[in-house]
């Protein structure tokens, strides 16, 4: 499996049989928005704008946009929705895919998931939540998110990159907040077989361009 980040809650999740695209973002946020070929495109909320610009992904493409469970080319996909402020839910992704176990927070500012909610999807492999503040979870808040769950590897979204218009916290804050190790790189490649850290690590995906 290989995972890159364009920016925001953009990524492309590379597994043997499919290619994922999550929330591809539009040209207002600064960053030029997302291409390439995919056949699952997840949106955590269908509704906002700003993550659904799916006019660069090519192919034909499934799309994931409500909650629910499904089975497309051996990736298993959960979507769960959680109550954010103003009466929004947006729809975080329990991915599981060549025995790895991700869950995307996507873009959430709150993180609203029962206990019971979370012990049912048992140890998570990769967490990907935002960092940045603002619209999503603030540094602090993510930082005690990922205490909680206790993933083998965290990838931080949603933090300040070049060109982006939107104002979002540094990812120093961040890492500053949780005292982990941190590694950067262009994409991460991982198999089940190298899960085998006892403790969480860090690892900062540089954007595409």
């Amino acid at each position: 499996m290989q995972i890159q980040f364009f920016g925001l809650s953009s990524f492309k999740i590379s597994s043997k049989e499919a290619t994922i695209i999550t929330d591809p973002f539009n040209r207002e946020s600064g960053l030029t928005s997302p291409r390439g070929a995919a056949e699952l495109v997840m949106l955590a909320e269908k509704n906002n704008e700003l993550y659904t610009t799916i006019s660069g992904v090519s192919g034909e493409p499934f799309i994931i946009d409500d909650p629910g469970g499904y089975d497309i080319k051996n990736v298993a996909v959960t979507g769960i929705p959680l109550k954010q402020d103003e009466g929004r839910h947006v729809t975080v992704f329990y991915i599981e895919t060549e025995d790895i176990r991700i869950l995307n927070l996507t873009h959430i500012r709150e993180f609203t998931m029962k206990e019971n909610d979370l012990e049912g999807l048992g140890d998570i492999d990769i967490l990907i939540l935002p960092v940045g503040g603002n619209s999503v979870m603030t540094p602090k808040l993510a930082a005690q998110v990922v205490a909680d769950i206790e993933p083998k590897i965290v990838i931080p979204s949603h933090h300040q990159t070049d060109g982006l218009k939107l104002p979002y916290e540094k990812l120093e804050v961040f890492l500053k907040e949780t005292g982990l190790k941190h590694e950067s790189m262009e994409k991460l490649s991982m198999k089940k077989k190298d899960m085998t850290m006892e403790n969480t690590s860090i690892i900062v995906l540089e954007p595409l361009r």
